[in-house]
């Protein structure tokens, strides 16, 4: 039901406001995939690859190349790809340079890469619904790619977290942090979990692999691809 005292006119402009990727109408998709006319069919490096870089990927298992640059068709924003961050049941995730100008894109950022449109979809829609909180790690853009075998892979843009998560960054360092350092980050993490609970959602993978250490140790909470709604 809309808000009463709103005009035609206010309500369309609301709708308008939220950003297209994220919506999850899967047809918006399915429709772009199937004209060639639309920009995301000329918008992607992987379509222009070479052959030997085509059997490289299918031999190596790689999403992306290195040295790659994608376009997003949403943001027109194009980025490098410039090595493999890590591998998991999501997909990949790569460190990518922004190429060009944003006033909001970071020159650093994770390229993350899945095969898997649901998780993808639910990942972006949360990311925009936690846009600004300062303890969630950003979604900048989200798109779909198509690759050099015809086949669809689904990026989103992230906040870029210098130190990894925190499994990978405790394990490297071998050493904790002071009580009151811990005390004052987990709480920072409890604000998004708080957030998303407020609004009847549940993150469902708290793990130290989904709580990333950014500049200052600061901690941030990600992968939101699992996130569900509280029936």
């Amino acid at each position: 039901m809309e808000p009463p005292g709103r005009s035609p006119r206010e309500r369309c402009r609301t709708r308008r406001s939220t950003p297209g990727w994220a919506r999850t109408d899967r047809l918006r998709f399915r429709s772009r995939r199937d004209n060639p006319d639309h920009p995301m069919t000329h918008t992607t490096a992987a379509t222009t690859l070479p052959m030997s870089v085509r059997s490289h990927l299918a031999q190596t298992g790689y999403l992306l190349e290195p040295e790659q640059v994608v376009v997003s068709p949403e943001t027109r924003l194009r980025y490098r790809i410039d090595r493999m961050l890590g591998e998991g049941g999501f997909g990949q995730a790569y460190l990518a340079s922004r190429l060009g100008r944003s006033r909001v894109v970071p020159r650093i950022v994770c390229i993350k890469v899945s095969r898997r449109i649901d998780g993808w979809l639910r990942e972006a829609y949360f990311g925009q619904l936690l846009e600004g909180h300062p303890r969630a790690i950003n979604v900048f853009d989200a798109f779909p790619l198509a690759r050099g075998d015809g086949r669809l892979v689904y990026c989103l843009t992230l906040e870029y977290a210098s130190q990894g998560d925190l499994r990978a960054y405790l394990h490297r360092t071998g050493k904790g942090w002071p009580e009151s350092t811990a005390r004052r980050e987990i709480a920072g993490v409890l604000q998004v979990l708080g957030k998303l609970h407020r609004g009847q959602m549940l993150h469902r993978d708290l793990t130290p692999m989904n709580v990333f250490v950014c500049d200052r140790r600061s901690l941030k909470l990600g992968d939101f691809g699992i996130v569900r709604h509280q029936s």
